[in-house]
Formats: C-alpha cells, structure tokens, sequence
C-alpha cells in the first residue's frame, strides 16, 4: 500500500510541477509588465525637471538645450543585445537607469561602481530583471516632427538563452520593434529579421521555449511617445522686447518691440517642436537689465502667447 501510495504522489507531482511552473512563470510576466508601466511613468516624470544633468531624462541632443548640458545614456537600437546580455551594470552619472534611481530618492549606488543582479539593491532592481537580464531604455530617432520615441524592453529569458538582434541600423531596429505586437504568446520576431539574422537566429525567437509561450512572446515592450509643442509669441507692445526661456536656454526667443510673431519652429534646435515638460519663461521691458517676468509655466499643449 505504502509503494502504491508513494506511486500515487510520484505520478501527481509530475503532473503538476509543469503546471505550477507554468503559474510561476505566468507570475513572472505578470509582475514584470507592471513593474515597466512603474518605471515608465516615473520616466515621463521626469520631463518637467530643471536638472537636465541629473534628473531630467528628456536630456537629449537636438532638443535647444545650451552648450556643456550632460545628454541622458540611452540603449541605442545597435547594442540592445549587449546590453541585455551585460552581466553587470555600470553607474553612469548620466545614465537613464541613474536618473531613475534618483528620481525614485535610492541612494544605494556609488558612480562608476560595477553590480551584478546578485548585489539585489534598490539600484540593480531597475536595471535588472526577474531573470538577471537587463532591461533596456532605447532612444528612438531624433528629429521626428511633434514628437520623441522611446521603448522600454525586458526580456523574461534565462541569460543563457542568446536571443540576437539586428546591428545593422539603429532606426531600422527601432522601428522593427515598436511596429510589431508582442503580446500574444505565439508572438513572431517582425518578418524584417528574417533578412538581417541567420535562419537559426531568426527561427529561435519563433521557437516556442516554455508554457507555450515563443521566445518573440517575453520580450516585454513598453512604446513611450513624448510629445513635442509649438509657441507662438506676438509682440504687439510699442516700446517692450520680449524674451522667453524656453527649458534651460535662455533667452531661446527674442522679441522687439512691434516685431509682429515668431515662432518656435524658426529657432535653432526646435525645428521639430519643443519637447514636452520644458519650462517656459516670459520676460518683458524697454531693455534687458529692467525686463521683468511675466509668465512662468510647463510646456504640456501648444502655446500662443501675446505681449501688448
């Protein structure tokens, strides 16, 4: 009876225990999903920050930002997979991961410091993933009228699993990613990799791996559009210039008196728009040492501005 029994539970646990993985691992991609819209939303918090430096990181190049501005460290299209596959993660003053951390108050790194994801702090719990594999934040293309791509990805794979992405070109890449669907758990690899990947690369990531699910279907993709706005200031006043801040550049826009309208499309470095969550500020008078503020507010909508 005893060895009938133990039978019994030998034959049970094997029919659940890919059950229970299978819940475990649903689990996994479950809390992963959250935890990226989490860190996508205090990304986007970060757009009004005055510390393009250190916190603010919407810090990129072509956005009208002065001369000696810290850019933030993105993943580009061409590393994702070096990055994913990094074991360690370097303390970038300026890197996006950095710029989280201390836009959620964690003190816990040290810059330049190297941590694997066994350090388990409070700054490797943002680069890292349940599966010890680095999330990445990648720029999109720069000088997109009206607006600024990024995409926030985590791969829920074994390290051990080399998943490949194409090299070729940055904007290729990007786009290949952000206009597929990857949500279904028989998710392909967009048909464009099957010319840029070896057949055995390209047929991996179609290959189903566990709990029925593709290797394509645990890349975790969240597509973050920050918009970019136009300004219009009309100095109608008779005797006062005008001169508006727009985020840290200073005086961006000048305005004499009876000048009629500018626009913030004719201004170096915001050809394309006026990236969201720039503070604007307004100053007015007969000259610049007796200007005075008149306005001082973010940027979230286009913006006509009249000066009488």
């Amino acid at each position: 009876m005893l060895l009938v029994a133990v039978a019994i539970v030998g034959v049970l646990a094997g029919i659940l225990a890919p059950v229970i993985a299978n819940k475990l691992d649903d689990a996994k991609l479950r809390s992963e999903a959250e935890t990226l819209k989490s860190l996508r939303k205090d990304f986007e918090a970060t757009y009004d920050a005055i510390d393009y430096n250190n916190l603010n990181e919407a810090s990129v190049a072509g956005s009208g930002l002065p001369g000696g501005t810290v850019f933030t460290t993105f993943d580009l299209g061409t590393g994702i997979a070096s990055r994913i596959y990094t074991p360690d993660v370097v303390v970038d003053p300026a890197g996006w991961v950095t710029k989280l951390a201390q836009k959620r108050g964690v003190s816990s790194f040290v810059i330049g410091a190297s941590y694997s994801a066994l350090t388990q702090n409070q700054y490797t719990a943002i680069a890292f993933n349940a599966y010890q594999v680095q999330r990445c934040l990648v720029i999109g293309p720069a000088g997109e009228a009206s607006q600024q791509r990024y995409l926030l990805m985590s791969l829920m794979v074994p390290t051990y699993r080399t998943l490949v992405f194409p090299t070729a070109d940055p904007t290729q890449t990007f786009n290949s990613i952000w206009d597929q669907s990857w949500e279904s758990t028989q998710s392909q690899a967009p048909a464009l990799w099957s010319s840029l990947l070896t057949s055995a690369q390209y047929s991996l990531w179609n290959t189903s791996s566990s709990n029925n699910r593709t290797n394509a279907s645990r890349l975790l993709v969240e597509r973050i559009v920050q918009p970019k706005f136009s300004l219009t200031l009309a100095n109608n006043s008779p005797t006062d210039t005008a001169w508006v801040d727009i985020g840290p550049s200073t005086n961006a826009i000048t305005a004499a008196p009876n000048s009629g309208t500018t626009q913030s499309n004719s201004i170096s470095g915001f050809a394309t728009g006026i990236l969201s969550g720039r503070m604007i500020v307004v100053r007015r008078g007969a000259s610049a040492a007796a200007a005075y503020e008149v306005q001082r507010f973010y940027l979230y909508s286009d913006v006509n501005l009249t000066v009488q």
